[in-house]
């Protein structure tokens, strides 16, 4: 056969009009003045460019002037430059909320409805106006989904939240938002408990996950292995040849293996890509070089199979940022896949550089795939049925896999087919390394690989294409290859991948040597001569595995490994400890001071391996998964913000319209009527006191931090001043003693909601105590400075194991004292946000002590 060569056709279009109507004469446009119509509706309706953070205002009708006395001049300017809040009102939060919601429509494409927002608006005179809406954004979208416009519309209700209700009507309004803010709440608590529950649920999936994940690596590739070896043994035994019925069933068990083995890999990969765990390694590549290679090592195959295989790849203008491993699988997956559906012509695997990207294209004269099916064929386990190929044999797994290794790379992988006439799989990655992930790229190209046994891809195509053709000779003239290179070639200048980086501590030199030739062709290897070095090492640059003897000099495995442990930044690293003590006794006691495995020596070069490398991975779960665990924690955090704002407002209406109930018709209720109102008025008091310490404990956590240094002394004074201005009326005096000259370096408005919060449950709890006395200062605890507020209440058990910072955790009747169990919550926040530790100490009629300490900054 007549080798061929891969030619550029080009298409061209006419931008000519043609057909029947081409040139006939324009109608005269009846359709409606459709910006007429709109800038005439009664609706108060402005248009927004979705450019956040301005979103430019375009268009306004008449009503939109009318209620907020603006002008077109506004046209062209900013949202929020035209509308900001009143800087009068200190509580003002209109502009905020509304900039969320716009945030969420861009986010979202969804329309979002706000609550009623107070929202002040300057008159005629430029003067602030007292102003209640009810808005909703809705999205505008374009043809390929984005946002084009945002259409704010909004009801002014201003009337309607200070008008006064009558007689019956007002009683059953009243008692519908009662009802209404005591299911809010309900519904606020459900959601917290779901939201706990699917934390932990979390928590028990990534176990599970790992669990299965460690199951199956040892559960198949052990017996895989164990299969592999010895078959392929006998396949290689000159000296003892089979006979040829059993080397035909000895290669039946072999490519059995194989393929077993793939499938397994492809699995776990994709489950790997799945839960976050594949660890890419990008590195300039020359890609011509690489795929040329790959590709390559489908010749024979593509032979066996009487298919011509085009292999187009010319130079490259300069490398590209590939994982050398992950584009293998990639290109093995699509040239098998052509291999499996094409019975004549040719294969044609083609390299084209573009301005900002690279693409591949494998193509084939195969059976090609339905329209309908097209968009399927990258979804998971899906197979195409009805198709003819030269085996039946598939996972659905392999071009989903594709896609997902093309999208690791920043790119993307399309199809399109003619039944019956072939199909073209296209790949573009870009350029660069801008758009990878910052501690995956490497910028030193790959090392140059030695020449392989062929992979378990190629192998399976090559028993597909003996079934099919079994004159195995037929097709050798049918290879080209266009580009530079062979398999022989190198493909570029050596590189060093990012590697996981493992300290080994051992005061005998040949040992640290040993292990580290064991691990150096894995893994970054430093090494110590004892565990002072090792500490000094560690805290320049934290390891992620640390092996170390047990028996040394100036410090031993054991302090070492104490002294990891109570270090915050250290703790975490794996420790695997190796002993020449041997016996159960001393797997133990190395396991109780805290490591995470124990070898005796000597050891199997191998189970080191295998240990070493389980930890890094295991260690790389956690890492992982509190990650996941720490994005859930601020989901429920903004979600309960969102929720305990949101009941502000029918909060505020409750208030207004059961003191104005109280105001204007007390006189005319009976005694129970007047009841009734009491209790409506208290509970509103102490649903607003709960929403304000669900809002401040969600600000804790939410707002920035901002470091200054802080007279506590002065800050303690002006909440004791506030706290006694607020008791006045009761006659309530209490003693408050605090040391001069405090000074914190922390965040002034955090700081100041931790002493209202201490100084506030001090002066609570000490109110049934006849001479209430709070102190205020500082001790050195342990080597640190630690701040404590202290009262003569009436204390608590602590010996009950009970956590006082925990949420909604009181350690009082509500018979006792009031409280919502919130405020400690908040505390304990602040602190850990400030690097601190928050601890209380307390017995049962001997008062209590709240400590804190702050880390420097």
């Amino acid at each position: 056969m007549a080798k061929r060569k891969a030619t550029k056709t080009r298409t061209s279009k006419s931008g000519k009009a043609s057909g029947p109507h081409a040139s006939a004469p324009k109608a005269p446009s009846a359709a409606p003045d459709f910006q007429l119509l709109f800038e005439q509706s009664p609706d108060i309706l402005l248009v927004l460019l979705p450019d956040a953070p301005r979103f430019t205002m375009v268009g306004a009708t008449r009503s939109r002037f009318d209620a907020t006395s603006t002008t077109r001049d506004t046209i062209g300017k900013g949202l929020f430059e035209v509308f900001p809040d009143n800087p009068d009102d200190g509580e003002a939060s209109g502009t905020a909320n509304l900039r969320a919601s716009l945030e969420r429509v861009l986010k979202t494409r969804a329309p979002d409805t706000m609550a009623v927002q107070k929202y002040d608006v300057r008159d005629d005179q430029g003067a602030f106006v007292t102003r209640y809406w009810s808005p909703r954004n809705i999205p505008v979208l374009a043809a390929d989904g984005s946002v084009r416009y945002i259409l704010h519309r909004v009801e002014e209700v201003t009337e309607l939240v200070h008008q006064d209700e009558r007689g019956e009507e007002l009683r059953d309004q009243n008692r519908a938002m009662k009802s209404e803010v005591i299911a809010r709440s309900r519904e606020l608590a459900t959601a917290i408990d779901e939201l706990r529950r699917a934390n932990t649920a979390l928590g028990e999936l990534d176990q599970a996950k790992t669990a299965f994940f460690s199951n199956v690596s040892h559960e198949f590739r052990t017996p895989l292995t164990l299969m592999l070896g010895p078959l392929e043994d006998l396949l290689s035994d000159s000296a003892f040849p089979l006979a040829p019925g059993q080397r035909e069933r000895v290669q039946l068990a072999h490519a059995s293996a194989l393929r077993l083995l793939k499938l397994v890999n492809a699995l776990l990969d994709f489950s790997r890509i799945e839960a976050g765990r594949l660890r890419a390694h990008f590195a300039p590549t020359d890609l011509c070089a690489a795929t040329l290679e790959l590709a390559g090592m489908f010749e024979s195959a593509a032979q066996r199979a009487g298919l011509a295989l085009i292999i187009n790849c010319p130079p490259l203008s300069g490398p590209v940022w590939i994982d050398r491993d992950l584009w293998e699988k990639i290109v093995s997956n699509l040239i098998s896949n052509a291999l499996k559906f094409t019975f004549t012509g040719k294969i044609v695997v083609q390299l084209k550089e573009g301005a900002g990207q690279v693409s591949l294209s494998v193509s084939d004269t195969g059976v090609g795939i339905p329209q309908a099916e097209l968009d399927k064929v990258f979804d998971r386990f899906h197979r195409v049925q009805g198709v003819v190929g030269r085996s039946h044999e598939g996972s659905g797994i392999g071009l989903a896999l594709v896609r997902e290794l093309v999208e690791l790379h920043g790119g993307t992988v399309r199809v399109r087919s003619t039944i019956g006439k072939g199909t073209t799989f296209t790949v573009e990655i870009p350029k660069g390394f801008a758009h990878l992930p910052e501690d995956a790229i490497s910028r030193e190209a790959p090392q140059p690989r030695p020449a392989t046994a062929p992979s378990a891809s190629v192998a399976e195509t090559e028993r597909w294409a003996a079934a099919g053709r079994p004159d195995a000779d037929r097709g050798a003239r049918n290879v080209e290859r266009h580009g530079r290179g062979r398999r022989s070639s190198p493909p570029g200048p050596p590189f060093t991948p990012q590697r996981s980086h493992a300290l080994v501590v051992d005061d005998n030199p040949d040992l640290r040597r040993y292990i580290t030739e064991l691990l150096d062709s894995t893994y970054r290897v430093t090494t110590a001569g004892d565990g002072v070095e090792a500490l000094e090492q560690m805290r320049v640059e934290r390891p992620d595995i640390v092996l170390s003897d047990v028996m040394m000099p100036r410090l031993d495995g054991f302090g070492l490994l104490r002294a990891i442990r109570g270090d915050p930044k250290l703790a975490t690293v794996p420790v695997v400890l190796l002993s020449a003590r041997a016996g159960e006794e001393s797997a133990i006691e190395g396991l109780d001071v805290g490591a995470d495995d124990y070898l005796t020596k000597p050891f199997s070069a191998r189970e080191l391996l295998a240990r070493v490398r389980t930890h890094i991975k295991l260690a790389n779960a956690r890492h992982e998964f509190i990650a996941r665990l720490e994005q859930v924690n601020r989901e429920l955090e903004a979600f309960s913000y969102s929720v305990s704002h949101d009941l502000k407002n029918p909060l505020f209406a409750v208030s207004a319209l059961s003191e104005a109930l109280q105001e204007d018709y007390g006189d005319r209720l009976n005694h129970r009527g007047n009841e009734y109102v009491s209790m409506i008025r208290s509970s509103v008091r102490q649903m607003d006191q709960l929403v304000e310490a669900l809002l401040g404990l969600s600000q804790a956590a939410q707002r920035e931090l901002r470091r200054v240094e802080v007279d506590v002394s002065r800050l303690a004074a002006d909440v004791a001043r506030r706290l006694e201005q607020r008791a006045d009326a009761a006659g309530r005096k209490v003693e408050i003693a605090i040391d001069p000259a405090l000074t914190i370096e922390g965040d002034a408005g955090l700081l100041t909601a931790v002493f209202e919060n201490l100084m506030g449950n001090a002066w609570k709890f000490t109110a049934k105590t006849a001479s209430a006395r709070i102190e205020i200062g500082a001790e050195e605890r342990d080597g640190v400075r630690a701040y404590y507020v202290r009262d003569n209440g009436p204390g608590f058990d602590a010996s009950q194991g009970q956590d006082p910072f925990a949420p909604f955790q009181r350690l009082h009747g509500k018979d006792e004292f009031e409280g919502h169990g919130i405020g400690l919550a908040t505390v304990q926040r602040i602190i850990h946000r400030h690097g601190g530790r928050v601890w209380a100490e307390s017995e049962l009629g001997k008062g209590a002590t709240f400590w804190f300490t702050v880390e420097k900054a």
